[in-house]
């Protein structure tokens, strides 16, 4: 979690540094408010453009009802002959840097809070223009809200009038919701030096912005000059501003002398747009992140927010997969290119690239069909409609009388149609005539619902769709890749790991020739949790395989996997290193 925190503060840093960089082109534009506008949302967009993504989502009707074919779920981390690596002890950098950081974050936060200790000794209170003003011991002139507060010698100036009107006019123009922005900024990206030149540059054009609206009420401009050199007044409000310099004050006076933009400085603004853009477009998406080789994601319902819990997660094309657990959280090795599939019972599949995934979770949409008798006719084929109301099979009825046919699946009268997945029907039959055989056969004075359901659907049953799926006894002999619970060694992986490691015997050949390598065994757990049909699937060097292999034929009971609360037969893989001690 640091990390990742760490990471989007440095690419919202990098955002600022493009902002203000790109801003030092149109410093001397006479645009004020346009210059405004582009500092306000380039410092919204540093904060954003590190959260956008651009996921390709691609809508499926169902699941391919092609057969999974037994293959391997890999169970990891490999095995390394030349033992455990030790965990390190080396120095704590990160919790350093939290430290530094935490301390400059500290420091700011309390730089801006002396307004609360001016706003307690203010004494008096006058009203001017609509604004109160209030006179404090501070030497500077600030704004706050709609509060006008000033140097407590300034209480009886005659010439204060101008000054007055130069703070009224940051509060006309909001300028306060422009300086909480920038220093909420300052406040979390302290470390980087842009951001304080972008905090000066807001600040000196709302100087610009407020002499600007003074010198458009009539004022004189060489008194107003004057009042400016005489008072060195600076605006510090909320805590936010910033003394005049002589150079910041030579600055104001040139701009004063304009008093309208040309037209033409606008075509600056719009051909930088797109180069800003195209820079910020580099802070998003998890491309910019290394890819270790595994997925780790989450997956809810978008209609409760609940974790999807059972879902199953598929590499496209393969059988290569894994099920969401109890907390919504998966996690798959995979290439960055992989395309996953997504789906649970009731809910639209989704398809999703690897490298798009990440820590924002993935909202299954709702789908569910309903069974409306009012709409056919007899011996129509009976349409499924959609409808965001509850999974499975819902018979609508058309008045008051409570309509109840008899409901045959597959030849076999049911009762409970309810469980009864849509995405499995093949075709529905509604049949209301009662001079019908089949109506007279089952005796059904409402008619005949006569749902047939898709061929090899016993296959999907391989692929996890649902907590509320059974699992057909009678198919105890297909072997899955993927199941609610997953084969366990005894003792667990760690205990694993040491089974191969005491049992393992480097071959003596590529020992004495030096030859390292890594061997995939593949092999099946019985629903006993014996070992069994044990192949060598993937080796960097032949004269592994028979020592791996052998391992595995001597490997104790597992806990058998089990799907839907039965044991079943899975698949698994798992990688073993063979590694040659340094010593």
């Amino acid at each position: 979690m640091a990390n990742e925190i760490l990471t989007y503060l440095l690419k919202v840093s990098l955002g600022l540094t493009i902002i203000s960089l790109s801003y030092l082109l149109l410093r001397n534009d006479y645009n004020l408010r346009i210059k405004r506008f582009y500092l306000l949302s380039g410092l919204i967009a540093s904060w954003s453009f590190p959260f956008v993504r651009f996921p390709q989502f691609i809508e499926m009707g169902g699941i391919s009802q092609s057969p999974v074919q037994p293959s391997s779920f890999v169970v990891e981390p490999a095995v390394n002959l030349t033992g455990a690596v030790a965990e390190g002890s080396g120095f704590n950098w990160l919790l350093i840097i939290l430290i530094i950081y935490s301390a400059g974050g500290v420091f700011i936060l309390f730089r801006n809070l002396v307004i609360i200790r001016l706003w307690r000794n203010k004494r008096g209170a006058r009203s001017a223009y609509g604004n109160k003003i209030f006179f404090t011991d501070s030497n500077q002139a600030f704004t706050l809200f709609s509060w006008i507060f000033l140097p407590e010698r300034y209480r009886n100036d005659p010439y204060i009038e101008p000054i007055i009107l130069h703070e009224r006019a940051h509060i006309r123009q909001l300028h306060f919701i422009d300086l909480i922005i920038v220093e909420l900024t300052v406040l979390f990206t302290w470390f980087n030096p842009f951001t304080w030149l972008i905090s000066r540059m807001i600040k000196e054009n709302h100087e610009h912005l407020a002499d600007r609206e003074v010198l458009a009420g009539g004022v004189n401009p060489a008194h107003y000059r004057a009042q400016l050199l005489n008072f060195s007044l600076g605006t510090n409000y909320f805590r936010l501003g910033h003394q005049f310099s002589h150079s910041l004050t030579k600055t104001r006076f040139k701009m004063m002398k304009r008093t309208t933009a040309r037209k033409t400085g606008i075509i600056k603004y719009l051909l930088m747009i797109p180069v800003i853009i195209l820079a910020l477009g580099m802070l998003t998406g998890s491309e910019v992140q290394d890819w270790d080789g595994r997925v780790k994601g989450q997956v809810i319902f978008a209609d409760t927010g609940e974790p999807a819990t059972g879902a199953s997660i598929i590499v496209k094309g393969t059988t290569n997969g894994t099920t969401v657990d109890i907390d919504g959280r998966f996690e798959l090795e995979c290439k960055k290119d992989d395309i996953l599939v997504i789906s649970y019972v009731g809910y639209k599949t989704m398809e999703m690239k690897a490298s798009w995934i990440t820590g924002k979770p993935l909202e299954l949409e709702f789908r569910s069909y309903e069974l409306d008798l009012t709409k056919v006719k007899e011996k129509q084929k009976l349409e499924l409609v959609e409808e965001k109301d509850k999974i499975g099979i819902r018979i609508v009825e058309s008045d008051d009388n409570k309509i109840e046919p008899v409901i045959v699946v597959d030849g076999k009268v049911v009762e409970d149609y309810n469980n009864i997945d849509p995405e499995d029907i093949w075709s529905v039959e509604v049949i209301k005539d009662e001079s019908s055989e089949i109506v007279k056969k089952y005796k059904a004075g409402n008619g005949v619902i006569i749902i047939t359901l898709k061929e090899k659907v016993e296959a999907m049953s391989k692929v996890p769709t649902s907590a509320k799926a059974t699992v057909d006894r009678k198919k105890k002999e297909e072997i899955f890749v993927v199941v609610e619970d997953m084969p366990q060694f005894p003792g667990g992986m760690e205990a694993l790991k040491s089974f191969i490691y005491d049992n393992l015997e480097y071959p003596e050949k590529p020992k004495q020739e030096g030859i390292e390598g890594k061997v995939t065994v593949e092999f099946t757990v019985d629903t006993q949790g014996n070992v069994e049909d044990i192949k060598v699937v993937k080796s960097t060097y032949e004269g592994f395989d028979d020592a791996a292999a052998r391992v595995f034929r001597d490997m104790p009971a597992w806990e058998p996997g089990k799907q839907r609360g039965h044991a079943v037969k899975v698949r698994l893989s798992v990688p073993v290193e063979f590694k040659l001690s340094e010593e």
